[in-house]
């Protein structure tokens, strides 16, 4: 990860000496927050995060920005469009900002990134796109990108004599992108560059990178890492797993879901009920192969005990070969948590990825959560705690549990103190690439 520091740093010093120049900006953010199921915002740290780079880049120079993220993903009950994040933003604009909040107001708008919002970007008004997974255009990379609405939009900005600079804000969201999909992250700035539109990192997203290369150094001088492997994407954790492996000092916890992959993968006839149909549909035999050849029983600890929730009541069921399973798992058990304990002690570094449940239900199914996290933190003096992605700190913040290292990244907070190569960046984070690829700063009347 040091490799790149120096080359992201240099880009969003140089990006930023642009910016004092006035142009409209089209920043890729992530302001992708845990919500609760009536829509409401429950953690809002994203959102801070990417309204103080709104700041700074106005503050330095920009006459109007265009923000466009993602909020969950198509299927998921927090799939929403982006209204009550612009709400937010608002709020604490009108709240903290009051002397400056005419000018930054931001306007929230149906398209992601098109020609509606030229109106309100010449006039210097800021906007936040709609959902930006809402966009057939992001889901798939079209075969002609000058066809897509933002392109269009960048285009009529620059014939009505506009400067424009492409922004990458979204450092949690930097794993994608490699995969024809998510076409704001690699292949919508590649294009941009190539048109002589400067496209650089924000400071925020440099400065990011920098904190994993502190993790790396971590990891490296410890005896013991624990990472807890407690929620999110399942199929995420191939990648991880296989990264973390190279260190002969890192062990893993299982949550919930993913010990009944592994046990699948051990036991394949075994069924889970309805977490069949919910949670396997991604896990298909290639994967289950993957998860098999990853699997070391004295790295891989699998919990004890499982949380599920019947019509009537909750119950707590053994992890083993023979259970049978009907109704929906929602967390990990007490013989678990006393097992977790025991194995995070001696570790120097404990890295906490999601939890172990549904967030939306704290207070029904987080009580182990917190027990573990509570005992962990009182037991072992020298331990550094590390929260990694939304759903973590939001729970840990439930739990009243202090930490050392904080990041809203998630998966990709994990990757990235693992990537040592340009291949490992290439592979996990290909969002970087163009950041740092050819680095040169276009100067903002750059021909078409």
């Amino acid at each position: 990860m040091h490799r790149f520091l120096a080359q992201l740093n240099e880009a969003w010093k140089a990006g930023y000496e642009l910016v004092k120049k006035s142009p409209v900006i089209l920043k890729r953010t992530d302001i992708n927050s845990v919500m609760s199921h009536s829509g409401k915002i429950m953690n809002e740290r994203r959102i801070r995060e990417a309204l103080e780079t709104t700041i700074e880049l106005r503050e330095t120079g920009a006459a109007a920005i265009s923000d466009a993220s993602h909020q969950s993903r198509k299927g998921r009950t927090d799939f929403y469009p982006t209204l009550e994040h612009a709400h937010t933003i608002n709020r604490i604009l009108e709240i903290e900002y009051p002397d400056h909040y005419d000018e930054w107001e931001y306007i929230f708008n149906e398209t992601s990134w098109g020609l509606p919002q030229f109106g309100y970007l010449i006039k210097g008004r800021n906007v936040l796109s709609n959902n930006i997974r809402f966009a057939p255009w992001e889901l798939k990379v079209p075969e002609d990108l000058n066809d897509t609405p933002p392109v269009q939009l960048v285009e009529k900005l620059r014939d009505a004599g506009h400067q424009v600079c492409y922004i990458q804000d979204a450092f949690p969201s930097a794993h994608r992108g490699g995969n024809k999909k998510d076409t704001s992250m690699y292949e919508l700035p590649a294009f941009l560059k190539q048109r002589g539109i400067p496209v650089f990192p924000s400071r925020h997203f440099a400065k990011e990178m920098e904190k994993f290369a502190k993790i790396n150094e971590l990891i490296n001088h410890s005896k013991k890492v624990v990472v807890a492997l407690f929620g999110g994407k399942v199929t995420d954790y191939l990648e991880i797993i296989a990264l973390y492996q190279r260190h002969d000092n890192v062990e893993f916890l299982a949550g919930s879901l993913l010990s009944l992959v592994y046990l699948k993968t051990q036991y394949p006839s075994l069924t889970f009920g309805v977490n069949d149909e919910r949670f396997f549909q991604d896990i298909g035999k290639k994967e289950l192969a993957q998860f098999n050849r990853l699997y070391d029983p004295d790295r891989v600890h699998l919990a004890k005990d499982i949380i599920i929730t019947t019509p009537d009541e909750i119950l707590t069921k053994t992890l083993g070969p023979k259970m049978k399973l009907r109704y929906e798992v929602q967390g990990i058990g007490p013989k678990t948590v006393d097992y977790y304990t025991e194995v995070v002690k001696g570790a120097q570094l404990l890295m906490v990825n999601g939890c172990p449940f549904n967030i939306r239900r704290f207070e029904t199914f987080g009580g182990y959560f917190k027990d573990f996290m509570t005992r962990v933190r009182k037991r072992n003096g020298g331990l550094k705690i590390y929260e990694c992605g939304g759903d973590a700190i939001t729970a840990i913040k439930f739990a009243e549990v202090k930490t050392d290292i904080s990041s809203t990244a998630g998966k990709l907070g994990l990757l990235a103190p693992m990537i040592e190569t340009l291949d490992d960046l290439k592979q996990h984070a290909p969002a970087v690439v163009p950041l740092i690829e050819l680095n040169q700063a276009f100067p903002l009347n750059a021909s078409k």
